[in-house]
C-alpha cells in the first residue's frame, strides 16, 4: 500500500522550496500522493511542481506565502480546503544569529510567527482534518538545536523545541489510531544554505562530513512513519547525542552549542 492509498490524494508540504522539503515532496509524490508546494519563491516552486508532474505524473498546486505573515495560513486553508488532503509536513523555519537584546524586534516577531505560529496553525488545522476523516499523516521537522539550548540562536532553538515536543505529545496522543504523526530531528544536512554558509578548510570537511543528504533524511522519516514517534535522523547524530548525553553535563552541552555560533 503506497502513501496515495494509506492516506489520500494529496499532501501538502509547507517550505517546499527546495533541501529537506524538496526532497519530502518528491517522497509522496513517487508514493503516488499529489503534492501542493507552499513557499515564497513562488518561481522555484513552479519548476519544482513541473518537474515532478513530469517524473512522477502526479498533480501539483503551488502556494506563494510567507510564513513570517500573520495572516499567511487563511489563503492556504482556502486554497486546499476542496482537496483530499491525507498528509503534511512542517519543514519551514527561520533563523538570525546574535544575541537575544541585540535582535530587532521585528526579527523575533517574523521567528516566532514562522517556528511557533503559523507551524501551530497548520497542524492545527489539518489534523483536525485527518482525525475526523480517520486517516492521514503528519511529519514535522525540529533540529538538534532544540534538545538544547542554542546560544547565539537562543529563539530558534526555543522554537524547533517547541515544534519536537509539542509534535512527541500530539504523536503519542494520535496512537492506535489511523493518523500517523512523527517528529524527526535532523543535524547537519546539505542544502543550500549549509553550502553557500561553509567554512573552508578542515572545519569545512568535517561539516560535510557529518552532513546528512535531504534525500536520506526523507528516507528515513518515511519508514518510520507509524512505527516511532520521535526520530533523530542519522546514525552519527544519534551516537553524538548519546554521548553528549551520557558523559556531558547540561552546561557543557549549552556551551558546546554556543560555540559554533558566538563569533558570528
Amino acid at each position: 500500500m503506497n502513501l496515495k492509498e494509506k492516506y489520500g490524494e494529496w499532501g501538502i508540504i509547507l517550505g517546499a522550496t527546495e533541501g529537506v522539503g524538496k526532497a519530502f515532496a518528491e517522497k509522496i509524490a513517487k508514493e503516488g500522493m499529489n503534492v501542493v508546494l507552499v513557499g515564497r519563491r513562488e518561481e522555484k516552486l513552479k519548476e519544482l511542481g513541473k518537474s515532478i508532474e513530469e517524473t512522477y505524473g502526479v498533480q501539483t498546486k503551488v502556494i506563494r506565502a510567507d510564513f513570517a505573515q500573520d495572516d499567511c495560513t487563511d489563503k492556504i486553508f482556502e486554497e486546499t480546503k476542496d482537496l483530499d488532503m491525507g498528509f503534511m509536513s512542517y519543514v519551514a523555519c527561520f533563523h538570525t544569529f546574535g544575541k537575544l537584546q541585540d535582535t530587532p524586534w521585528e526579527k523575533h516577531q517574523q521567528m516566532i510567527n514562522v517556528n511557533v505560529v503559523t507551524f501551530l496553525k497548520c497542524f492545527y488545522h489539518y489534523l483536525q482534518i485527518f482525525t475526523k476523516q480517520d486517516r492521514g499523516a503528519i511529519i514535522n521537522i525540529s533540529s538538534l538545536t532544540g534538545w538544547s539550548s542554542s546560544p547565539w540562536n537562543a529563539q530558534y532553538g526555543a522554537g524547533k523545541s517547541y515544534i519536537l515536543k509539542l509534535t512527541e505529545a500530539v504523536a503519542c496522543e494520535c496512537e492506535n489510531t489511523n493518523v500517523d504523526v512523527e517528529v524527526i530531528t535532523l543535524g547537519t544536512t546539505i542544502t543550500p544554505s549549509l553550502l553557500s554558509n561553509l567554512p573552508g578548510g578542515p572545519a569545512g570537511e568535517a561539516v560535510m562530513k557529518a552532513a546528512m543528504a535531504p534525500e536520506a533524511v526523507a528516507d528515513e522519516a518515511f519508514e518510520n512513519l507509524g512505527k516511532n514517534l520521535s526520530v533523530i535522523a542519522g546514525q552519527h547524530n544519534n551516537k553524538n547525542l548519546d554521548n553528549w548525553r551520557k558523559n556531558h553535563t547540561e552546561d557543557e552541552y549549552i556551551r558546546y552549542m554556543g560555540s559554533f555560533y558566538s563569533d558570528k
